[in-house]
């Protein structure tokens, strides 16, 4: 192993596998290159100058179910399948692995078409780079695959072209000289799902419509409330037909706000909402900050920044990890989310549309990246959201019960003083880890009594 440090960056390549692994924080002599234990070995935190807070954990409180946490992959699989076998494992270590890596438990697929103008326009079916990234997540124990179409197929829609908006032809308010395409168009989406399925892929649910307010110049379809609950009963059955337990989900709204809109017209018509199993938005125009129904589990699958590549924790730029740390905790404090997405986990994009810069040999771990390891790799699957207060309002807090019994608080300090923490509710010998994520930590191990450094993310995971 070769490691070349700098006073504010590290290098570290890996012998045999030519990946270079490039953190924007401070590496340990001990600190493994590729896991997500980069930050400085276990060390004590503590300040002279903190102040005292209390965070109190009710266990008897029982708020939404956590299926997990996700990104968005949709043709972008070319920039792993391009890497050499051995380093297409490592960034897969880093995505998915719970004990090396940031522990994503859910692949967002596209289904059908392209979603940038510059790609090549395949037309749905073309699935095999999608399933092999499905395949490698499945090695770390990923079970939760979503897919989302961009549009419909341009035939099917009132503009005739995959790109550009237009509506399904047949919802109402779209009628087509060429006839109605709702039928065929939900034929398209089951034929699709049973295609992952057959490659061991199951999905768990599908999405008919991508930010469908919205028709911009790449692969979109725009549709109502009222359309999008016109078609979900074609797709519900269409999906029975196919005996697949795929779930319908909708809508993939562009932002919380008009997602509510989604949400009422799909659960609101008994015959429509028997079919909807799991309700998505993406938090760009609104931020996930209130339930959207408490009927459906609810995921926020799509957000991020797009300014130029930020990899910093705390630089008050709106693509920093501190900001992202806070908008998940948003998510599923505020928003009750059962599930919180980045846009893509890994990326050769000079925006900070990633979580992962891949450029060549070289990958650049941001720290939205370690703000999503934070949560990712000890809240798991099937943990439930339990009560968590702070007498400190600076603080942030959250906290889960997994089903094994052991619990994860997760402490945010936004404040400019450290606060030395108290847990209460619980057992203190239960706290058997501790990790601080910051300008200069990256899920450092820490011991001795519980801080919350300023403008940090404190994770004490408690075995009872």
């Amino acid at each position: 192993m070769k490691r070349y440090s700098r006073s504010t960056r590290n290098i570290v390549t890996v012998a045999g596998a030519g990946l270079t692994v490039v953190l924007l924080t401070t590496l340990s002599a001990s600190a493994s290159p590729v896991a997500a234990r980069a930050g400085a070995a276990s060390a004590t935190v503590a300040s002279a100058q903190a102040v005292s807070a209390t965070v109190t954990i009710d266990r008897g409180q029982r708020d939404q179910a956590i299926d997990g946490f996700g990104f968005t992959e949709a043709f972008r699989e070319p920039i792993i399948t391009a890497l050499p076998a051995a380093e297409q494992q490592q960034l897969g270590s880093l995505l998915f692995d719970p004990s090396a890596g940031a522990g994503f438990s859910i692949v967002r697929f596209g289904l059908g078409g392209s979603t940038d103008p510059g790609d090549v326009i395949s037309g749905p079916g073309d699935v095999a780079d999608q399933v092999w990234l499905g395949k490698l997540a499945e090695q770390f124990g990923v079970d939760q695959f979503y897919a989302d179409a961009w549009s419909a197929p341009g035939e099917m829609k009132t503009n005739g072209t995959l790109d550009n908006g237009g509506t399904l032809c047949g919802v109402p308010g779209a009628s087509c000289v060429n006839g109605d395409y709702r039928q065929a168009y939900a034929d398209v989406l089951a034929s699709l799902a049973k295609g992952f399925a057959d490659q061991g892929i199951p999905l768990k649910a599908v999405d008919f419509v991508n930010e469908p307010e919205i028709g911009p110049s790449y692969a979109s379809m725009q549709m109502t409330p009222a359309q999008a609950a016109d078609f979900v009963p074609f797709l519900g059955r269409a999906l029975r037909e196919q005996h697949l337990p795929t779930m319908v989900a909708c809508c993939d709204a562009e932002g919380w706000g008009t997602a509510a809109d989604y949400t009422s017209a799909v659960l609101g018509d008994p015959q429509v909402a028997k079919y909807i199993g799991l309700i998505t938005s993406h938090g760009y125009t609104a931020p996930p900050t209130v339930p959207l129904t408490s009927e459906r589990h609810v995921w926020e699958t799509e957000w991020a920044n797009f300014n130029p590549f930020d990899a910093t924790w705390d630089d008050g730029a709106p693509g920093d990890g501190f900001v992202w740390a806070q908008n998940i905790q948003t998510a599923l404090t505020q928003g009750n989310a059962s599930a919180v997405f980045y846009f893509w986990g890994a990326s050769a994009s000079t925006a900070n549309s990633g979580l992962i810069q891949v450029k060549g040999p070289t990958i650049n771990l941001s720290d939205r990246y370690w703000a999503f390891a934070a949560f990712g790799r000890y809240i798991r699957p099937g943990a439930i959201r339990i009560g968590a207060t702070s007498t400190d309002s600076g603080l942030q807090v959250s906290a889960f019960r997994n089903r094994d019994g052991s619990k994860v608080v997760e402490i945010l300090n936004t404040g400019t003083a450290d606060d030395a923490v108290t847990l209460a509710g619980i057992n203190p010998a239960d706290a058997s880890a501790a990790y601080v994520t910051n300008s200069t930590d990256t899920l450092t191990p820490v011991t001795g009594p519980l801080v919350a450094p300023a403008r940090s993310l404190l994770t004490v995971v408690l075995t009872h």
